[in-house]
């Protein structure tokens, strides 16, 4: 890792809240909540405003605006070959956008090898995108017992042998609308607190808006890190890194820390924090042509207590040998040198 610079927590702190400048629209909403949610989307980079003054709350995202938030988002840079979707032209101002967004597994198209960048994207399709990309899942359990018999408001991946909790929808008098794909990525989103819903309803067929969308991310991801140096605190709030050279040291949170597909191999070292979940998406190592790792070093190393670890991306290596917790997951084609489960 080259030298970092070395900041105090307060400076720390006073860095992370100084990103949340005042965005200047004529349009912006009176609505306090509204307007502080697009306020950050737009100071962390997550929506930009117009060239007329306006950031347009009301207006609909289309999916290749989305792809191309959520790439921004998660700072990805990664490209992949997505020369066989039949509508997504090279020559197109969104092609870059969903070449990283399918590399980082937000985007996968369908089964006509279409993405449909000009639709406008449902709730329940923004919900699947961010479960998937922010590991927000409803509790869940391995059944392996073929004999077991499913109860009602649950969903089984046989992929995986999960079997989900999606009795949340029943909370909304819409939640029976909600398709059977994505019962789960929604059911995910609404635990998770990225979504309460509007008047009871849920509308997952209906189109988010820009301002919706805002306040969705604005509940996921409070803070963000694009500042190299060494944090001992965070501001309340999920927080993610989207730099290298950061250092966490007796780090204390309550809250989930993310670290996203921008930050490099060895980029980042975590020296005995607390969180409650930890979700890895960067930190891989480089792999050669043939999909194998161009070295044998960690990727990360972590140290610390948390309730969870998930490592959610592939070719990551990580030494856990320094830390408890007490759920882990690994993506495919990881590779975990194993801490202490429990504590």
């Amino acid at each position: 890792m080259k030298k970092t610079r070395i900041f105090s927590a307060v400076l720390a702190v006073s860095m992370l809240f100084s990103l949340a400048v005042s965005a200047n629209f004529s349009d912006m909403p009176e609505n306090e909540k509204l307007a502080l949610a697009i306020n950050n989307a737009v100071s962390n980079g997550i929506l930009s405003g117009y060239e007329d003054g306006t950031v347009r709350p009301d207006s609909n995202i289309t999916r290749a605006e989305m792809a191309s938030i959520i790439t921004r988002a998660c700072g990805a840079l990664k490209e992949a070959d997505i020369s066989e979707f039949l509508d997504v032209a090279p020559d197109s101002w969104y092609y870059s956008a969903f070449s990283k967004a399918y590399a980082m597994g937000a985007f996968s198209g369908d089964d006509q090898k279409l993405m449909h960048p000009q639709n406008n994207i449902t709730f329940q399709e923004c919900f699947t995108i961010l479960s998937q990309v922010f590991d927000l899942l409803p509790p869940y359990e391995v059944i392996r017992d073929d004999s077991y018999i499913f109860p009602e408001n649950t969903v089984f991946t046989a992929t995986n042998s999960r079997l989900y909790d999606v009795s949340v929808l029943n909370d909304y008098s819409d939640g029976a609308d909600v398709a059977d794909w994505a019962k789960v990525f929604v059911s995910g989103v609404v635990i998770n607190g990225g979504w309460n819903g509007e008047n009871g309803l849920l509308t997952p067929k209906a189109y988010i808006t820009r301002g919706q969308f805002a306040i969705v991310m604005d509940d996921i991801i409070k803070n963000y890190i694009d500042t190299p140096g060494t944090y001992t605190e965070f501001p309340q709030g999920n927080t993610m890194i989207r730099c290298n050279d950061v250092i966490l040291d007796q780090l204390k949170t309550d809250n989930d820390i993310f670290i996203s597909d921008s930050v490099e191999q060895g980029g980042i070292v975590l020296n005995n924090i607390s969180a409650n979940r930890l979700v890895v998406r960067g930190c891989a190592t480089p792999v050669d042509e043939n999909g194998d790792p161009e070295n044998e070093n960690f990727g990360i190393a972590i140290s610390g207590n948390f309730e969870a670890i998930r490592i959610i991306r592939p070719y990551i290596s990580a030494d856990l040998s320094g830390s408890v917790y007490n759920g882990l997951y690994t993506a495919k084609d990881t590779s975990i040198f194993l801490g202490t489960f429990g504590g």
